[in-house]
């Protein structure tokens, strides 16, 4: 009977271990899914359309076909993205956000400085998101936003070029960043 009941209570505390398990960097993130923003967890701003998830290269190749090599060059893990709707100076606007993981924190980094990502003349954000972050503003019709921290890179584009929707992106931007930390 003993026996039983030792057994009985090691599987409990096992179980008790398990389910209090949290999705933080200290003891690692569930899935890289728990990294994007939730339906309205930035108020005004929710899911629009189906978002995608790739864990391979042919995967991420349907979804970026010509920027996968880019990805593929600095060990590309796992990707996930998703769209968000909604208004800045009264106009319906689409926020893209994708986080990638890599397989090092040195490509991680190295793909951040890749001027094949097309953020030549970027701005540092300097005290921002992640371990290095800078943003483009493309001329008044869009911009974008990266950083990265540890394994992961993480690109945020917006339609919309006003200093409103760059705050926009940084809210975005910390947001990832906190579930990183």
């Amino acid at each position: 009977m003993g026996r039983y009941v030792r057994w009985i209570l090691g599987i409990a505390v096992m179980l008790n271990l398990a389910c209090s398990k949290q999705a933080t960097k200290g003891e690692g993130i569930l899935a890289i899914e728990d990294l994007l923003v939730r339906d309205n967890e930035i108020t005004g701003w929710a899911h629009s359309g189906p978002g995608w998830e790739a864990r391979s290269i042919s995967e991420l190749t349907v979804y970026i076909n010509g920027l996968a090599e880019i990805y593929q060059r600095h060990g590309f893990a796992e990707g996930v993205h998703r769209a968000y709707a909604g208004t800045i100076d009264g106009g319906g606007r689409v926020l893209e956000l994708s986080v990638y993981q890599l397989d090092s924190e040195e490509n991680a980094r190295a793909l951040f400085e890749d001027p094949d990502l097309g953020l030549s003349g970027a701005t540092p954000w300097t005290g921002g998101a992640g371990e290095g972050a800078q943003y483009v503003r493309f001329g008044g019709f869009s911009q974008a936003l990266a950083f990265y921290r540890g394994t992961y890179f993480v690109f945020l584009g917006l339609d919309y070029d006003t200093e409103e929707s760059l705050n926009i992106l940084k809210q975005f931007a910390l947001n990832v960043d906190g579930k990183l930390r």
